[in-house]
């Protein structure tokens, strides 16, 4: 346990941004040279992912200073600033797709199954990981930023505000929203759903948003958060 520290999570969040825009080639010069090689390589890229995943989660779900340490945790972005690590894993859940590489003839299509199989069993276990973290009491004082009054709670709470409203807004297509990710809605409603937990967060106002978050069930499973249009409001 003693190797999950603020020093150990900036080098293996950050590579869940590969499977992210911007997108790598459907082509390699080693389909052709070396396609054994090539399918080692792509095979060991993906056993990382798995990994990681599984890391993250299992220590999120178990260990208290996990959640602590990647609550505050940072990595050093291409342009040398520093990123919150929870940002990465928002953007692998929002934007973390299939590697455009793994629709080249030269893999089965048995094993591409598979691997979109479990692909999104990854990505569920980093929701898992996400919301497990917003549910940590310690960490409502840095995962609630109150500085901006222009966006209410920070940049990840309005991310996940986003979410919600994006889905609440979809076109209904017989009784259902059309391309809708419910993974993305339900991560965000169980998140903001532990950080509405304590009175504090319910008083600030979140007029920047035009818009008015009340949870209206929270079942063993999932939170419905309801929205209502109004000039001015409070959380």
């Amino acid at each position: 346990m003693h190797i999950v520290t603020g020093d150990v999570i900036p080098w293996i969040v950050p590579s869940l941004l590969n499977y992210c825009p911007p997108e790598t080639s459907e082509t390699s010069r080693l389909a052709e040279i070396d396609p054994d090689l090539l399918q080692t390589l792509v095979q060991t890229d993906f056993v990382f992912l798995e990994e990681t995943c599984t890391l993250i989660e299992s220590f999120a779900l178990d260990v208290e200073d996990f959640r602590l340490e990647l609550a505050r945790a940072t990595y050093h972005s291409e342009k040398n600033e520093p990123v919150r690590c929870l940002h990465a894993l928002v953007q692998f859940i929002q934007d973390g797709s299939y590697p455009p590489l793994w629709t080249n003839p030269k893999f089965d299509e048995s094993d591409r199954k598979a691997w979109e199989k479990k692909f999104g069993i990854c990505k569920g276990g980093l929701i898992k990981a996400f919301v497990e973290v917003f549910g940590e009491e310690k960490n409502e004082d840095v995962l609630w930023e109150s500085g901006d009054q222009s966006q209410p709670g920070g940049n990840l709470v309005a991310t996940m505000v986003e979410w919600i409203k994006d889905y609440a807004s979809r076109p209904k297509v017989d009784g259902s929203s059309a391309i809708i990710r419910d993974d993305m809605t339900i991560c965000a409603s169980l998140s903001l759903g532990n950080l509405a937990r304590k009175g504090v967060y319910h008083s600030v106002p979140v007029t920047g948003w035009g818009t008015d978050f009340s949870v209206s069930e929270c079942g063993r499973s999932f939170a419905i958060f309801t929205l209502f249009p109004r000039s001015s409001t409070s959380l």
